[in-house]
């Protein structure tokens, strides 16, 4: 069969003159829609090579000539190579002319996902990214790129919540372990994919231990305040899967009437209680794992020097 499916995803296979054959797999989330308009891209592209005409190029093929390169970057193993995934998931069977519309359909998805500006624009500036080396690679001949808008207004997001906040925000999940992950998120300032990937043996010593498979490829100590501590003791590791820990993080939020709280900002949040409980920025920056003091500067108006840096002092349910 020219397309089939193999546990996730979908295989393609063309065989071409000569008995040549080719084998593309497809991203996690494809679909038979997606595999189909490969398998007719692949075979448009023999009949060009058979003609002498000029091929018309893959988008996913330019991805693929990309990274290549992109590979060595520090940026490649942190956080492009999933963002790239992430957006394989539009460009199958696409060909470059299909640029513009992938864009908008990123968009879209990104607007309905609740992403930020911020986050939807670097799936964007990778989509541009290709269309720019298209053009002087010779594949195209238009400005794909270019034709390519990014989303105006962004801005980094300020959304700081108080204890009793997240407390309220807690109580409205319906599920006991969205409680806990919300009270710990804002405890630890840990992201959620840290958070979710935790193992019991990275709790030592009242702190959590991450090794350098962080987003920033740093390894960090986070010291858990005693809520956290007790927390962890509970539930690490986490038995529930990021689809659910989201509707139902959405569900508490709109009982709360709190709709424009994302998870993430739990992150900030905790960060926001640091500084305004006096911590440096040098303080936050490691506890947070941040890459520079000029990703931690956003917090800085927030700065307390008139209070003590504690970590430990801080709670969110009194009676915990």
């Amino acid at each position: 069969m020219a397309v089939r499916k193999r546990a996730d995803r979908y295989q393609v296979r063309v065989t071409i003159a000569r008995g040549q054959r080719i084998e593309r797999t497809l991203p996690a989330g494809a679909t038979r829609a997606d595999a189909r308009a490969l398998e007719a891209a692949l075979l448009r592209r023999a009949v060009e090579n058979a003609s002498g005409r000029k091929p018309t190029r893959l988008i996913d093929e330019a991805i693929t000539r990309w990274t290549r390169d992109a590979k060595t970057l520090k940026s490649y193993q942190k956080d492009l190579r999933y963002r790239l995934d992430v957006v394989r998931g539009y460009t199958a069977g696409k060909t470059l002319d299909d640029l513009p519309d992938v864009a908008e359909k990123v968009k879209a998805a990104g607007r309905e996902a609740e992403l930020s500006t911020a986050a939807i624009n670097r799936y964007l500036a990778i989509l541009r990214r290709v269309g720019n080396l298209a053009e002087k690679w010779g594949w195209t001949d238009k400005p794909l790129g270019r034709r390519i808008e990014m989303l105006p207004g962004e801005q980094a997001r300020h959304v700081y919540l108080t204890p009793e906040e997240v407390g309220r925000l807690a109580d409205a999940a319906r599920l006991p372990v969205v409680r806990d992950f919300i009270v710990f998120a804002a405890l630890t300032g840990l992201r959620r994919s840290e958070i979710l990937g935790l193992r019991p043996e990275q709790i030592r010593g009242g702190a959590v231990i991450l090794d350098a498979r962080t987003k920033s490829g740093k390894p960090r100590i986070v010291p858990l305040p005693v809520e956290a501590v007790e927390i962890a003791a509970q539930r690490v590791p986490w038995a529930i899967g990021a689809p659910l820990l989201n509707k139902v993080f959405r569900e508490a939020r709109t009982a709360t009437k709190m709709q424009h709280v994302r998870l993430h900002d739990l992150r900030h949040t905790y960060a926001s209680w640091l500084a305004q409980d006096g911590a440096s920025m040098a303080a936050i920056r490691d506890l947070l794992g941040h890459s520079s003091l000029s990703v931690t500067s956003r917090y800085a108006h927030l700065a307390r020097p008139d209070l003590d840096a504690v970590t430990r002092g801080l709670r969110v349910r009194k009676d915990a």
